[in-house]
């Protein structure tokens, strides 16, 4: 790589991290590599690391060189957009956000929040068969209809099992902000309302322009969550008896005119009304995230 080339990319990840008024620098952060955890094909590695006495998470924005200038120049701009998403966000049930890093790994930046040791949802589940998934789910909407209540709305757009994780005692947090978007800056043509997020979440007005409806756009993350809470009773991913992309769009297309989805799924007990009104097709039919809560409330544990 030329000198030339990293010269400009440091400045411009240093005038990118200049605008992100009023979030947190941290210094004196240390990192284990012991604990280092590569995500192939995602724009971060994980670390694990100290601040103080704190364990804490560093995600650490992974640009590569050869990928030319705009494609470097999308990957800073998410990096930021997520820290000004996320530095805004105070609910029991979203993670925590603590600052950026500019120095742990030089000349790029790291977004920072708790350590959360008993990971995501799912594996924690699978350690933990019985742990309250109610309770789980709960949590889980809770937190989507903060998002949704803001002003303007945030949208989390990535609401699954992974990216929902488990503090010390128990509860629910969801994380990765990443591909999160407020409902103001969005139009039916905007990059952002593109096909991003994971397929078998996708609600069918992500997958088909022809069904977005701008004043719909949260449905799409009580979409996801109608998902997630299958996941969860469940233990496997939505639409788990389809193996590639292709045959869940398919799928999921194809039973727009039925007017819901079918992931696939067993009985689901008495949340089965609830997933029931998540997975309807048009976003303007579905339950608001704040009907979800209160249904979700009305169930005697």
């Amino acid at each position: 790589m030329a000198f030339s080339q990293l010269h400009s990319l440091v400045w411009t990840l240093r005038a990118k991290v200049a605008q992100l008024y009023g979030v947190v620098v941290l210094r004196y952060v240390q990192s284990f590599r012991v604990s280092y955890t590569f995500r192939f094909m995602l724009p971060q590695d994980i670390w694990k690391g100290r601040m103080g006495d704190m364990l804490i998470c560093i995600k650490v924005l992974r640009i590569f060189i050869d990928n030319g200038i705009e494609e470097r120049t999308r990957v800073i701009k998410n990096f930021c957009r997520e820290a000004l998403v996320w530095r805004n966000l105070k609910h029991p049930n979203v993670l925590p956000f603590l600052g950026v890093s500019t120095e742990l790994f030089a000349p790029s930046f790291c977004l920072i929040s708790p350590w959360m040791q008993n990971g995501n949802i799912m594996s924690f589940l699978a350690t933990n068969p019985t742990h309250d998934r109610l309770t789980s789910i709960k949590e889980v909407a809770n937190g989507m209809a903060y998002l949704h209540s803001l002003d303007p709305p945030i949208v989390h757009a990535d609401i699954r099992g992974a990216n929902i994780l488990v503090t010390d005692d128990y509860r629910c947090c969801l994380a990765d902000f990443g591909l999160a978007l407020t409902v103001e800056t969005q139009a039916p043509g905007s990059s952002a309302l593109a096909l991003s997020g994971s397929i078998r979440w996708l609600a069918p007005e992500v997958l088909d322009i022809r069904l977005f409806d701008s004043k719909y756009i949260t449905a799409r993350d009580v979409y996801a969550f109608g998902c997630t809470v299958i996941e969860i009773y469940s233990g496997k991913p939505p639409f788990s008896h389809l193996r590639t992309d292709a045959a869940i769009i398919h799928e999921v297309l194809t039973n727009v005119c039925t007017g819901k989805t079918k992931p696939g799924v067993g009985d689901l007990g008495r949340v089965g009304e609830i997933v029931d009104g998540c997975l309807v097709t048009r976003a303007r039919d579905r339950k608001s995230a704040t009907e979800v809560v209160r249904m979700l409330e009305e169930f005697k544990q």
